[in-house]
């Protein structure tokens, strides 16, 4: 009922295999042909009972994995996941597609490079000889991050954990059944670390929804060049049922920005809920006008400062959806800002909707503004423009200098190492657009700590 072991002598393991001919496959860009008597042995850890993989068998010893393509539809009748198969080496070729290192049955030169083509279905059975059943191969336990050593670890079984999908992509069907295209989703884990889950659309579970919370994910590790893929066999390679990262379980629910600002009270606080808020980025990370980690992004009802637990790559006008529940809201030196303690907010609680959006800045005045951070402080942390005024205190932009209009007086804050801190500040009446800023404020007006950022000397306008 087992099945049985044939008597071949394995002399050769998949990484040594692997490792010979790697340089001649990648570096120089081959198909190499297998000239000696090897054999190796492996567990089937991908076959096609799903149609996710497309004849493609994946195999595992204990030192590697690697596929192997082969011209037989429904092989798993024959070598299904769990069997022990024997693979005679020689007169095999072995390529790469997209650097996915693979064996198959001779050189294809019909295309516009070599590739190594499928193994004959009249000769599977010669190459491929079949062993016990049952083999219970446990996944590796990686992380995302393991994941960049690629020789190592593709054509792999492996399993991620307090993995989730992207908040985009969570209730949503795993492939195109209706075009029959595949579709690529990103799983993210609690570390800010991201994956692409590639799934085809002529898989028999194209239709099922993702999970919307965390868990485990298992599959086929593959690679495409630079990226990094994820191939599941089936929706049981997914169990993803407990509360997600930050804290929450299920779909998140949106929350405006200055219903955000309200929850804090005075002390850092919380975010109690699963929520998430939306709105575009005022602010220019190119310009080094403020921390890496930082931004500032403003819906209709406000604005306000994310802290990121590292550096972001969000560029101004990006339309953004950030997951929120469970993280911090309190002040750093007077600015509210969304993840001021440790951890901050997770990079891969972001999903980027659109780009290349603007936000239209209130006209107010110097006085106006004084008032407002005294009282509610409802303008901190959006976009301002001040008309008719002027600047003063400085010969640039480096520093605290002053704008004054007809009503008072405010600071202009432009840090030392802003790639325009330098630059000759505009004289005579200008306008002046910026985000407004706190830095230990007072209560009292006049506010002499509230701060205009501008992003760039184009918001400086004659």
């Amino acid at each position: 009922m087992n099945g049985a072991d044939p008597n071949l002598t394995v002399n050769m393991t998949i990484d040594s295999l692997k490792r010979l001919y790697k340089d001649s496959i990648i570096v120089f860009n081959k198909i190499v042909t297998i000239k000696n008597d090897w054999i190796i042995a492996g567990v089937v850890t991908a076959d096609d009972k799903s149609g996710n993989f497309y004849k493609t068998m994946v195999i595992e010893d204990n030192t590697a994995g690697i596929s192997i393509r082969l011209d037989q539809s429904e092989f798993h009748v024959d070598y299904p996941v769990g069997r022990r198969v024997f693979v005679k080496l020689k007169g095999l070729v072995m390529g790469d597609y997209g650097n996915l290192i693979q064996l198959g049955g001779y050189i294809d030169n019909t295309g516009t490079s070599p590739e190594a083509a499928p193994i004959p279905l009249s000769l599977v059975q010669e190459y491929i000889v079949g062993g016990v059943y049952g083999v219970n191969l446990q996944p590796a336990q990686v992380s995302i991050l393991d994941l960049n050593n690629t020789d190592k670890w593709q054509n792999r079984f492996i399993e991620i954990q307090n993995a989730e999908f992207a908040t985009a992509d969570t209730n949503q069907p795993y492939a195109d059944a209706v075009l029959l295209q595949s579709v690529n989703r990103t799983v993210n884990d609690c570390n800010g670390g991201s994956i692409i889950v590639r799934t085809s659309g002529y898989c028999n579970f194209a239709t099922k929804l993702t999970p919307s919370g965390k868990g485990t994910i298992k599959g086929i590790f593959s690679i495409y060049n630079s990226d990094l893929q994820l191939i599941i066999r089936d929706t049981t390679d997914v169990k993803m049922d407990s509360i997600r990262c930050n804290g929450a379980g299920g779909p998140a629910s949106y929350i405006d920005i200055s219903d955000v600002r309200a929850l804090y009270s005075g002390s850092t606080v919380p975010v109690n809920g699963n929520f998430y808020i939306q709105g575009v980025v005022i602010s220019d990370r190119t310009t080094s006008n403020l921390n890496g980690r930082n931004l500032f992004i403003q819906d209709a009802t406000g604005g306000i400062c994310v802290r990121f637990a590292a550096n972001h790559t969000f560029n101004l006008g990006d339309s953004l959806e950030i997951n929120i529940g469970g993280q911090s809201l309190g002040e750093f030196s007077g600015l509210l800002q969304l993840g001021t303690s440790t951890p901050s907010v997770p990079l891969a609680n972001v999903t980027t909707l659109a780009t290349g959006k603007s936000v239209t800045p209130q006209v107010v005045t110097v006085s106006q503004i004084l008032t407002n951070m005294s009282t509610t402080d409802s303008w901190e942390s959006s976009l301002l423009k001040i008309d008719n005024a002027t600047i003063s205190g400085g010969a640039t932009y480096s520093g605290s200098i002053q704008i004054t209009d007809a009503s008072g007086t405010m600071t202009l804050y432009t840090a030392s190492g802003a790639t325009f801190s330098g630059i000759s500040v505009q004289t005579g009446n200008v306008s002046i657009t910026g985000i407004l800023t706190d830095y230990n404020g007072s209560v009292t007006p006049p506010n002499t700590n509230a701060q205009l950022q501008i992003r760039s000397t184009s918001d400086v306008q004659p």
